[in-house]
């Protein structure tokens, strides 16, 4: 299985530790916000939908989490 795209910036703390070395202000604001959808895409942190089975015996749920919508986001894998 390939990794997810969001994987990239998680290993090893590479978005943070990134972040953390530039200087007070010079990340925009939509770098931070769109580099935290692509991580957070995929995930239940974006909201999902519960699916539930209708045969009342069955008990069967399915989680659908939400995508990032983010501009520079790829689908989620």
């Amino acid at each position: 299985m390939l990794p997810r795209f969001a994987d990239i910036f998680q290993q090893g703390n590479r978005w943070l530790n990134w972040l953390s070395k530039q200087p007070e202000g010079t990340v925009r604001p939509a770098v931070i916000e769109a580099a935290t959808k692509i991580m957070a895409c995929g995930t239940t942190l974006m909201g999902y939908t519960c699916w539930r089975c209708p045969d009342p015996g069955c008990g069967h749920t399915k989680k659908t989490v939400f995508a990032a919508k983010a501009a520079p986001a790829p689908t989620a894998g």
